[in-house]
């Protein structure tokens, strides 16, 4: 396994946003913010009356993840109000991303506020923060090549996480040959790297203090699931270096470097390994910030391109960006 491995209790990068959005209250709580400021009262009504503890023990809970904050509306008994902050806004946006991947489910669209959307994003959340998604992005794996690879997650715990992943078809049984029944992802959770992205830029704008780092083990799952989907002309063949500059598990700065090669032949993708040439022919390069902005945003400057063959290398990130994020409105 790449770059370590997070515990159970320790939800990586892009997982603590993506887990609130996977409440539908939460969902409907911000959006209903998105044109003013709300009383409570107001919030109640237009939620559709749920308990009025359940409400305020999801206002602040968003309000202590800096979603929501107070503001002052009167002078006037119960004059405060509840208003998006900067990341609620953000998160908006993030909502609109999850929404637009649970509709390509499989199974049929899926609804942001239902409980079918709650069990497919904690699905996904838990399996990106097990490194279950990592190990799957790289190859097929059976549930005990899991446990090997994966020793720091119990086996119950993986083969819960698996069966979930596989009920709400993020994963499926592979053909390959494998130790046990081998599983592999599906092109719907290869599109997920669209929400993680998201979630992921999101918590690293303004949850800094809280979230997880960006480490080698989220960006080579992010280029392995997403490179299979990326565009190419027929005319496009070489091989080119993606590379981030990751960061440390455990925050003590000794950052590196993280990424793929990708060989492409005729405008295929032949093979996309997790290794990063240092004397890369063709390269891109970048921070986690710049190649988030670059993937969502589809923001090429963001990130230093070169080699014999640059425009390979351009192919391949705004190929990312129309994979993932489709040329929809995304700068926010």
């Amino acid at each position: 396994m790449q770059g370590g491995a997070a515990t159970q209790e320790e939800p990586r990068a892009g997982a603590r946003v993506l887990t609130l959005l996977a409440n539908p209250l939460h969902v409907r709580i911000i959006r209903t913010h998105a044109e003013q400021p709300l009383r409570l009262a107001e919030l109640h009504e237009r939620t559709e009356w749920p308990a009025q503890t359940t409400l305020r023990a999801a206002v602040g809970n968003l309000r202590r993840f800096g979603v929501l904050t107070r503001h002052e509306v009167s002078r006037m008994p119960y004059g405060v109000a509840n208003e998006l902050t900067e990341a609620g806004r953000e998160m908006l946006f993030v909502a609109d991303v999850l929404e637009r991947w649970l509709a390509r489910a499989p199974q049929g669209p899926i609804e942001l506020d239902s409980d079918a959307a709650k069990g497919a994003v904690k699905a996904l959340a838990d399996g990106w923060s097990s490194t279950m998604v990592r190990e799957l992005a790289s190859e097929p794996a059976s549930l005990t090549e899991l446990d090997r690879q994966i020793p720091e997650v119990s086996y119950p715990s993986l083969e819960r996480r698996l069966k979930r992943m596989r009920a709400t078809r993020q994963v499926e049984p592979s053909s390959v040959n494998g130790r046990g029944q081998p599983f592999e992802a599906t092109d719907w959770l290869r599109h997920s790297v669209a929400p993680l992205s998201a979630a992921g830029r999101c918590e690293r704008r303004h949850m800094r203090e809280e979230s997880a780092p960006i480490t080698a083990v989220e960006v080579e799952a992010a280029f392995l699931l997403a490179i299979p989907l990326v565009p190419l002309s027929e005319s496009a063949s070489g091989t080119c270096t993606l590379t981030a500059r990751a960061e440390s598990e455990n925050g003590d700065g000794r950052d590196g470097f993280a990424g793929v090669t990708v060989d492409i032949e005729d405008g295929v993708v032949v093979r996309c390994v997790p290794q990063v040439q240092q004397d890369a022919s063709t390269w891109a390069l970048g921070s986690p910030s710049t190649w988030l902005d670059a993937v969502i945003d589809g923001r090429l400057e963001s990130l230093r391109l070169g080699g014999s063959m640059p425009q390979l290398a351009a192919d391949l990130v705004n190929g990312l960006h129309l994979a993932l994020f489709g040329g929809a409105e995304t700068v926010i």
